[in-house]
């Protein structure tokens, strides 16, 4: 187990080959096909089970996604070897062979990622029993991609991965806890925290409030924020200040310390909450930095402006486009509004305008030789003997869309590179 735990050890602090079975070591047996290894399913021998099992879960997403299709014929081979090799997979979790879990566990994960019928899994692998740290490890991956209610999974089961000696295993679990919003385990994490001096620790920690909102300790977090030296700490802290509950308090306290804010961590926490400008916390607290006199790059201001032109455009607004367009439009009057911001704003609208008419103008010239030389390439297509069913679609396909000429006035990578 050694060799494998390692390799999840790896896997776990980079980040890389999730979707990937390559972490598990097999011999591919010549000439076999799906039903041949759903045989070894059921060897006497675990070494050939764990085999066909690990053999099989590079196939696992497709067999997931075959039993997933309604219009599958559920009468093919294909389609019954599928459903027979993901029900004998799962009776494998109670395997006395840790390995053979593992590798379970592994397959169901990424045969879940495109299996519809994922809360089905939640009650075989909350059963399993198994203090092996592979095993553990797998069971938190395979428990992360099930859609439940917070409750469904126990605390006790979750400070089973917490309190595990393995430092893979129960880092893992942070992710898990933010997952459910686990309001106890979080609480007892924020305690773990504050008697921590470790770097990497703290920001393991703060894994457990990237995502689910919950009861925050804002005052803490608040602290934290102007007392932690590390740039990545604050950063991380920064991250989750969108996921408290008590959201008014959160802008409240951005508002009333903006100037205690250091420079470069305003730049970052305008960027990060720039990418959800169009929700509303993030709109009211890019508000408050455009109202003291922030300068954004030019990147906020075009995306913002592709925002207001989006919706714009559409009709028929959805109650949550209605929002999004109506937290642009205040972002659009902060902007207006301030000293800082308005001339580049201005100036951004009056490029836009002379590239529109330069487009305008492109397509009407362009179409017009277009037109001019339609009836020529039809005369000389007709001549070689094209269909004028074919004719008439290559004819449509050599005029150009608005957007196609847009493109050809955005600057290349290369460009960009240089600049």
């Amino acid at each position: 187990m050694f060799l494998v735990l390692a390799g999840i050890s790896f896997l776990f602090i980079s980040g890389c080959g999730e979707e990937s079975f390559s972490r598990y070591p097999s011999v591919a047996i010549p000439e076999f096909a799906n039903e041949d290894y759903y045989v070894q399913l059921s060897d006497k021998n675990p070494q050939v089970t764990y085999n066909a099992v690990v053999n099989l879960g590079e196939q696992a997403a497709g067999l997931g996604k075959l039993l997933s299709d309604d219009k599958a014929n559920k009468n093919s081979p294909e389609y019954i070897t599928a459903d027979k090799i993901y029900h004998r997979i799962v009776k494998l979790l109670n395997s006395s062979d840790s390995n053979t879990v593992a590798a379970s566990l592994r397959f169901l994960q990424l045969f879940s990622s495109n299996y519809s019928k994922k809360p089905e899994l939640l009650n075989p692998a909350l059963k399993i029993k198994s203090d092996d740290p592979q095993v553990l490890y797998e069971q938190i991956r395979l428990l992360e991609r099930i859609p439940c209610k917070s409750d469904s999974i126990g605390d006790s089961i979750l400070r089973k991965f917490v309190s595990n000696p393995s430092w893979v295993v129960s880092r893992s679990s942070y992710l898990l806890i933010d997952k459910l919003g686990n309001e106890n385990l979080r609480q007892e994490l924020i305690s773990r925290y504050k008697t921590c001096a470790n770097e990497a620790e703290k920001l393991l920690i703060l894994t457990a409030f990237n995502n689910q909102p919950g009861d925050i300790d804002a005052d803490f977090f608040f602290g934290e924020i102007m007392s932690a030296k590390s740039n990545k700490i604050r950063y991380a802290l920064y991250d989750i200040l969108g996921n408290c509950k008590n959201q008014e308090k959160v802008l409240t306290w951005v508002a009333q310390n903006y100037g205690k804010i250091l420079t470069d961590d305003r730049k970052y926490l305008f960027q990060h909450y720039a990418a959800t400008m169009e929700d509303n916390f993030s709109t009211r607290l890019l508000e408050i930095f455009l109202n003291n006199g922030f300068i954004a790059d030019r990147s906020f201001l075009k995306l913002l402006d592709e925002g207001l032109e989006g919706y714009s455009n559409k009709n028929n607004l959805e109650p949550k486009d209605e929002e999004s367009l109506s937290n642009l439009k205040k972002l659009e009057g902060a902007l207006i509004n301030g000293k800082a911001m308005v001339v580049y704003w201005q100036n951004l609208r009056k490029e836009k305008e002379v590239l529109n008419a330069r487009i305008t103008a492109l397509q009407s010239e362009y179409n017009t030789v277009i037109e001019k030389y339609s009836v020529t390439i039809d005369e000389i297509l007709k001549k070689y003997g094209v269909s004028e069913k074919m004719r008439k679609e290559y004819l449509e396909n050599i005029t150009i869309s608005r957007e196609s000429l847009k493109a050809l006035f955005e600057p290349d990578k290369e460009s960009k590179g240089q600049k």
